[in-house]
């Protein structure tokens, strides 16, 4: 595997890396857009939290009504902060990435743990989820192998030592 490493050269394999990290951010990204702003799951759980707060307000004996259109505002909420929430996940793992290209010790280090944690729990997840939905289960199942190439390049080409400041 070393000649693998060797032949794309540290440069490359840094692209690369950066490549199926990002690719696996995207993944991850789009599978929890998915999960959180499916229509018919949040009317399920919107469903259920009126009927216990009717339950609530009416043990209390106060009349409870819904607005008009709020549940679709709700959603549209909801929408629009997993979207926000996620951009901000992209836009600092982008930067993370970008400093890793050039040789930032801290963003090694980071995507040195973020690589080796994946590793694991990417299968891990797809297995989870496989059930499901079978393509994003085998879509990080997949990603458990590009974050182990990722992390073994890492293992190649090792963290630059931090530099000691003389006095």
């Amino acid at each position: 595997m070393r000649e693998l490493y060797n032949k794309l050269g540290e440069k490359t394999y840094r692209y690369v890396a950066v490549a199926l990290c990002f690719l696996g951010d995207l993944e991850l990204s789009k599978y929890l857009y998915d999960k959180f702003t499916t229509p018919a799951l949040f009317n399920k759980n919107f469903d259920q939290a009126m009927i216990l707060l009717k339950l609530v307000y009416k043990k209390q004996g106060v009349e409870f009504e819904v607005p008009l259109n709020f549940k679709e505002q709700l959603y549209t909420t909801v929408v629009h902060g997993v979207l926000l929430i996620l951009g901000l996940y992209l836009v600092f793992h982008f930067m993370i990435d970008t400093f890793f290209v050039f040789k930032k010790r801290f963003a090694h280090i980071y995507i040195k743990m973020l690589s080796w944690t994946a590793t694991f729990l990417a299968p891990l997840m797809g297995y989870v989820v496989f059930k499901d939905w079978p393509v994003y289960g085998t879509l990080f199942i997949l990603q458990g192998f590009f974050f182990f190439f990722v992390a073994w390049g890492l293992h190649i080409y090792p963290v630059l030592p931090a530099s000691k400041k003389s006095s």
